[in-house]
């Protein structure tokens, strides 16, 4: 009976942290329209590693959401995305009078 090794097999396809063009080009603009500055601390409301900078956490959510999306529109993931994420992510209560 033959074994199969999944990870080895998932590998060759797509390798680990692979970001494509979609995802990148989503990221960077999210990053852009939202003023994401860097740090490390978004990764923990994105649920992705916390050993990840602000934008490379970006980049594998978004990665990991096209991925999840079969057929998608950039433009439509873009605004899907940016609507998740200001679910995701905490409001500050200021409002500047």
């Amino acid at each position: 009976m033959t074994t199969i090794n999944y990870e080895e097999l998932f590998a060759e396809f797509k390798r680990d942290g692979a970001i494509s063009e979609d995802a990148n080009e989503i990221a960077n603009s999210l990053i852009r329209d939202l003023c994401i500055s860097s740090g490390h601390n978004i990764a923990r409301f994105l649920g992705v590693k916390q050993c990840f900078d602000n934008d490379m956490a970006m980049r594998i959510w978004v990665q990991k959401r096209l991925d999840a999306s079969l057929g998608y529109v950039v433009e439509d993931m873009h605004c899907q995305l940016q609507s998740e994420l200001y679910e995701l992510l905490p409001h500050s209560e200021y409002v500047g009078y």
